[in-house]
């Protein structure tokens, strides 16, 4: 009978690899920046080859093993080789972050153009899908379970005027995490999904700028709208790492109490 590790060694990620998408600035810059350190060996890929590149660097200034890449996980075909891209360059995957993520560029939904639409869920919901295919197909070979964790959004769990596509394609990443969850926990694959409220990040800035829009976040929020990103590093962790070696299909909502109401 496996022991399960308690106190505060189960949050460890020591000996572990984990790959973070969408990397290269807000929420996946600190979650890897989170995960090192914990212990664990860090793969970054975003689409932007700059920024990651320089959080790849701030995660070797904090002694973290780590290895940045390029990658659009719109684009299908690129999904396999930056996994295995990530293997070869750390080791296994022990723990998925699905973090890349795009949001409507106009705030109406008469006028979201299908190919916008289409692009918000390639970005939010397919690429994730195949990550988790590409990382899962691997811990189901090699037998000793694993983490994925796909951040979804409190708007994955109500709706919001004029955010037609990306309410459904995070309510989507939050079934397709349930989903998978159920088909994969035999083979001892953990499944879980953060969703974040009003965070602080460069694709929020303008509204937490807006004084009307920045009232009514503040309004919808009990314990105050647009925390800073590290607010999630914990729910990462936990997620990740064997403190939540029971936990699996649950959404972890970090959101001030946004949904509560």
């Amino acid at each position: 009978m496996t022991e399960t590790p308690s106190g505060l060694s189960a949050f460890s990620l020591a000996g572990r690899t984990a790959l973070v998408t969408g990397a290269g600035q807000g929420i996946g810059r600190v979650l890897a920046l989170g995960l090192a350190q914990a212990g664990a060996r860090v793969a970054v890929t975003d689409v932007n080859g700059e920024t990651v590149a320089h959080v790849a660097d701030e995660l070797r200034a904090a002694k973290a093993e780590a290895a940045h890449r390029v990658l659009d996980v719109a684009r299908s075909e690129d999904i396999e080789p930056a996994v295995a891209w990530a293997e070869r360059e750390l080791g296994p995957i022990d723990v998925l972050v699905n973090n890349a993520g795009i949001r409507e560029r106009v705030f109406d939904s008469f006028a979201i153009t299908a190919a916008d639409f289409d692009q918000i869920l390639a970005v939010n919901l397919r690429g994730p899908f195949l990550l988790c295919q590409a990382v899962g197909r691997r811990l189901a070979e090699r037998g000793g379970g694993g983490s994925i964790i796909n951040i979804a959004s409190q708007l994955g769990l109500v709706g919001m005027a004029g955010r037609p596509a990306y309410t459904a394609s995070k309510g989507g990443l939050i079934n397709l995490t349930r989903t998978l969850a159920l088909e994969w926990a035999p083979r001892r694959i953990r499944v879980n999904a953060i969703a974040p409220g009003p965070i602080r990040t460069p694709h929020t800035q303008a509204r937490v700028s807006d004084p009307a829009t920045n009232a009514r976040y503040q309004d919808a929020t009990p314990l105050g709208a647009w925390k800073e990103p590290e607010e999630l590093v914990g729910a990462a962790v936990y997620l990740a790492s064997d403190a939540s070696t029971w936990v699996t299909g649950h959404v972890l909502v970090v959101d001030g109490g946004f949904t509560a109401r």
